[in-house]
């Protein structure tokens, strides 16, 4: 029987890929787990004018 525990990952490998990058994380137990985070497309500046209403 199989107790549960919470897994503390430890990376073992980390490797880009052309969407992103792909994360392979390996715990104590013996249980792997992937992560793989998607590239991010640079960001856009946005700007907006807010209309200040003065206080009395």
């Amino acid at each position: 029987m199989q107790t549960s525990h919470r897994h503390h990952w430890t990376e073992v490998s980390r490797h880009p890929t052309s969407e992103g990058v792909v994360r392979y994380q390996r715990c104590a137990c013996g249980r792997w787990h992937m992560v793989a985070t998607p590239l991010v497309a640079d960001p856009i500046g946005v700007s907006a004018t807010v209309p200040v209403t003065p206080r009395p």
